[in-house]
């Protein structure tokens, strides 16, 4: 028996198995500890886990499974690097798949644990076996080229990201952006939604939360559709290592390390096309990172993990074309549609654009080759696209359901944006990012002066083929009309007009134009100095004409430096072409100088972008905390902020609520709340224009306002932490209750948002119209207006025509809107007569009068109406993101309305059986409940999410499958030609 063991674990498989086990149990162990003794959260308990197990794998697969012999600390450490490296990758496997399994699929998260175990056993050993452990007899010495080469490339990599994400963190100190300061560089968008989204991300992952359904905002949505368009990037599982209220200080950290990625992979793959032979990759890695597109939209960060994966893609792609194998591209893209649904339609059409290229650049093109590079190509497109069906799928499908989707037609018409060569000036040095545009001309593309030289040089380059030259000249030049005609422009945007960020794939026209300018650069010193000085006045030309005449209407300055900066080039390129003795030198000196050049521009372009107050908004995040924690209100609640600072501030407060901006926001919802008078545009709603009705259907219990008074929207205060106080909404209803069966027939398509919410009070109670309607007040430019506001009823100003500003001052507040302010307004209702004050700013095109209607309620007979509506409510709920349950008495057969948006993702048991919900409104659900006591249980599942999931899975098992038999074509052939020989 000890005989057979000790054969037995002679077999390193056996030795890899038991020892695999072990490490197993650590992981297993630690986690069951940190979870449920300690009680910490599933993601960072299995951070710390994998952590400590991954420690203990290296002992002992080094002393026991591989029976590794390292001579001297450099040859242990990178051998350690390397294992914890391979582990780091599939750490990301193992945390994302235990979430995916347990906050997704709702499998408990020790037996996610185990499953997921098996997979990373498998992986850990392909890994282990394949490029750590290898046999050291096995390894062919390489040559001492070869040697610096993959140094040089090495550095190159470790240099293009450093220096972009250094400047990054210098524009940052002079900002004073936290911690050396009290600013923030989240702006608009990233405030306004990405902050919010994070900040609930952070709340799921820290109390192992759903992460299909939210109900932070816009009365509940899908928040796997939200994940997959915004949150998608693995490294976001990171921020639940950091506090609540760092988050905004977390994603600029990001915002540095993603610039820095981008730069660094750039500069290896040019470092790699190069082989190693300088450090010219790093001048171009910087000037890709550190251009105008990525310091614009740095803000986007969701967009960066996609954006740094075109090198990796370019290089798939050329290897596809030579014939080797796609598993590079396919990893790539597979990343990049994962990591960002909307940029990877972008990458997915590059990718057939490129390829096209580059079969035309090719010197030898068989039919035989082209028609298998096209299999090829074609099959590792589609393995890519399945494996990340997972979000793709929701994604699509929760988008679909948009206003931005359902209401956007194919241009009907083709015409220009710009027209010329105007958008060429948004090439120019120091030319201010455009972070967001009411037009669609505006362009970020700005990526270092060298480059305006290189896009005539390059044409000029005989060391290049011309079929190489015309082909990505005319990509470029397809690429740069793309942001002039509005078919293309449209086409490139998903088939959808952008909104506020004009040309957004401008990043790959600027990585094309990076790519040639390398390619040229290291031809210079070969090519005529005529045609250098040629390439230089062209554009000195061109940028003369523009600052003469002021086309492009960019700043004096820009033109200025940029001729300047374009003559110092032109002299540079002419020594380092003339000079024999000193290549490397004036080479070095090219390099120092384009780097400098385009880190004043990060610093630049960063300043111009401006940052946000940080503790404005913290404030208010701990005053809210501080608020409920005083309330300890247990129940489901919604709660909203009278302020349109932050779009979604409700939801970064940590509030459950109606106001929601979202590009997943469903058309229903938006188009819901606008006809109610309720403020509402294209993805986006507002808390300005609740009626007193509304915040009792809407279940909105509480508001929190910077107005400190006794009241506000007929709500008394009480309570109050600076900065915020907290008002209380007593009627406020369950998140389902008993309507009139007839509210099927609520049509919510009329002019008059109060008629409408008559309508529901007629349909829903069989009560009379609340609401009348009493004058018409027409509005000049610049005057006041006097409302008279008789004690007992409700008085609301509807405004429905957008104006530049209109002042409110009632006894309980006084406000401006300046913005979105074509909705309904709340004076308030008193015990005595009062009077409230409107004064209206028209805009300059605007011809007035422009008409107000004012509306009463009695207040008895709104009281009659909630009471009705609150007579069969849903009762002792239980309610989760994801999850509704709870009891409702039904005295008289009929609705049983939810204040949920409709979605198909729904599944509504009434007492154990199926049933299927309907539109109410449009907008919400309803269900049909007769007499009686019943008990109603809801779960949501995001549509396409089982679907996504299978075909992901099995699109990674084709993966695999490819992987395999691509090495035994190889070794056959292999073999075949040493036969041969």
């Amino acid at each position: 028996m000890i005989e057979f063991i000790k054969k037995l674990y002679q077999t390193r498989a056996f030795r890899y198995i038991f020892f695999g086990g072990c490490t197993t149990l650590v992981n297993l162990g630690a986690y069951a500890s940190l979870r449920y003794v300690a009680g910490i959260d599933i993601t960072i308990a299995n951070f710390m886990a994998i952590g400590l197990s991954i420690i203990f794998a290296y002992v002992v697969n080094k002393l026991f499974v591989f029976e590794s012999r390292t001579h001297g600390f450099k040859e242990l450490a990178k051998e350690c690097a390397q294992f914890i490296g391979m582990r780091l990758s599939t750490m990301f496997i193992e945390v994302f798949g235990v979430i995916l399994l347990s906050c997704v699929w709702g499998i408990h998260d020790m037996v996610a644990k185990l499953v997921i175990q098996v997979v990373v056993l498998v992986l850990n050993y392909i890994f282990s076996k394949m490029y750590i452990f290898k046999e050291k007899d096995l390894v062919t010495e390489i040559s001492a080229q070869e040697s610096r080469r993959r140094r040089v490339t090495k550095r190159c990599c470790i240099w293009g990201f450093s220096i972009p994400a250094v400047v990054m963190v210098i524009a940052f100190m002079v900002n004073r952006v936290f911690p050396l300061g009290d600013h923030g560089v989240l702006i608009i968008d990233s405030l306004h939604q990405y902050l919010p989204f994070f900040t609930d991300f952070h709340d799921k992952l820290a109390n192992s939360e759903s992460l299909l359904y939210s109900f932070g905002g816009g009365l509940g949505y899908n928040f796997w559709a939200t994940y997959a368009y915004y949150l998608a990037s693995p490294f976001n599982f990171l921020i639940t290592l950091f506090p609540k209220e760092n988050m905004m200080d977390v994603m600029a950290l990001f915002i540095v390390l993603k610039i820095g990625a981008c730069g660094g992979i750039f500069s290896w793959y040019l470092s790699v096309r190069n082989r190693g032979k300088n450090y010219l990759p790093v001048m171009f890695g910087t000037m890709f990172a550190l251009s105008s597109f990525m310091i614009g939209y740095y803000f986007n960060l969701m967009w960066l993990d996609s954006i740094a994966m075109v090198p990796l893609i370019m290089m798939g792609i050329e290897r596809i074309v030579k014939g080797k194998s796609g598993r590079l591209f396919c990893l790539a893209l597979f990343y990049g549609l994962f990591c960002n649904y909307y940029i990877g339609f972008m990458l997915c059409l590059f990718s057939c654009l490129y390829f096209l290229v580059q079969w035309v650049s090719a010197k030898e093109a068989g039919v035989k080759r082209i028609f298998r590079s096209c299999l090829t190509f074609g099959w590792y497109a589609l393995l890519a696209g399945g494996m990340a069906a997972i979000v793709l799928l929701p994604a699509y499908l929760g988008l679909g359901t948009t206003e931005s989707v359902v209401g956007n037609n194919f241009p009907s018409t083709i015409k220009f944006y710009a027209g010329g060569l105007s958008q060429m000036t948004g090439q120019f040095a120091f030319v201010e990012p455009i972070n967001i545009a009411d037009t669609q001309e505006g362009l970020n593309a700005f990526c270092g002066t060298l480059t305006l030289i290189f896009m005539v040089l390059y044409l000029l380059d005989n060391k290049r083929t011309k079929r190489e030259r015309i082909a990505k000249g005319l990509l470029c030049a397809f690429l740069y009309l793309s942001f002039d005609l509005n078919v293309l422009n449209f086409i490139w945007h998903g088939f959808h007009t952008q909104n506020g960020l004009p040309n957004r794939f401008a990043f790959l026209y600027i990585i094309m134009l990076l790519s040639i300018g390398f390619d040229t650069l290291s031809d210079v010193r070969e090519l005529h100095p005529v045609k250098i000085v040629f390439s230089c006045l062209v554009p000195l030309g061109f940028t003369a004409f523009c600052g003469l005449t002021g086309y492009g209407e960019q700043k004096t300055y820009a033109y200025i430096i940029t001729g300047i900066l374009i003559v110092v080039y032109m002299v540079l390129l002419l020594v380092y072409r003339l000079v024999r003795n000193k290549k490397k030198l004036f080479r070095n000196v090219i390099l120092g100088v384009t780097v400098a050049e385009m880190a004043a521009y990060g610093i630049y372009g960063v300043c111009c972008n401006g940052t946000v107050g940080r503790s404005t908004y913290l404030n208010e995040q701990k005053a809210y905390e501080k608020l409920m924690a005083r309330k300890g209100d247990d129940t489901f609640f919604r709660s909203e902020i009278d302020s349109t600072r932050m779009r979604n501030e409700n939801m970064f407060l940590g509030a459950n609520g109606v106001v929601l901006f979202s590009s997943t926001m469903p058309e229903a919802t938006t188009n819901f709340c606008d006809a109610l008078g309720i403020e509402a545009r294209t993805n986006k709603n507002g808390y300005n224009g609740f009626t007193k009705l509304m915040n009792d259907v809407f279940g909105v219990k509480y508001v929190v306002s910077k107005t400190n008074g006794q009241t506000l929207y007929q709500m008394p205060q009480i309570d109050f932490e600076d900065p915020l106080a907290l008002y209380e909404n007593t009627n406020a209803l369950s998140i389902g209750f008993m309507v009139n069966s007839n509210i099927r027939n609520w049509d919510i398509d009329q002019e008059e948002p109060l008629n409408v919410q008559n309508q529901f009070v007629f349909l829903a109670t069989g009560n009379g119209p609340i609401y009348t309607e009493i004058s018409t007040i027409k509005m000049e430019d610049g005057k006041s207006y006097n409302v008279t506001l008789p004690a007992g009823k409700q008085v609301y100003i509807d405004l429905g025509t957008k104006i530049e500003k209109l002042q409110v001052v009632t006894p309980e507040y006084d406000k401006k809107y300046e913005t979105y302010n074509d909705h309904l307004y709340d004076l308030g209702c008193y015990d005595t007569e009062e009077m409230a004050t409107i004064t209206c700013t028209l805009k300059e095109s605007q011809k007035g009068p422009v008409e107000a209607r004012l509306y009463y309620c009695d207040n008895d007979a709104y009281e009659n109406v909630r009471s009705a509506l609150a007579e069969s409510q849903l009762e002792d709920t239980q309610i989760s993101d994801g999850s509704v349950k709870g009891t409702v008495d039904v005295k008289k057969a009929g609705t049983l309305m939810l204040t949920i948006p409709y979605d198909t993702g729904w599944k509504i048991l009434v007492d154990g059986h199926r049933t299927e919900a309907y539109r109410v409104g449009e907008a919400l659900m309803g269900v049909d409940l007769d007499a009686g006591v019943h008990t109603i249980s809801m779960e949501y599942t995001a549509p396409g999410l089982w679907e996504g999931s299978i075909l992901t899975f099995l699109c990674v098992a084709l993966y695999m499958a490819s992987g395999i038999l691509e090495r035994k074509l190889a070794r056959r052939n292999s073999l075949h030609a040493e036969t041969a020989d």
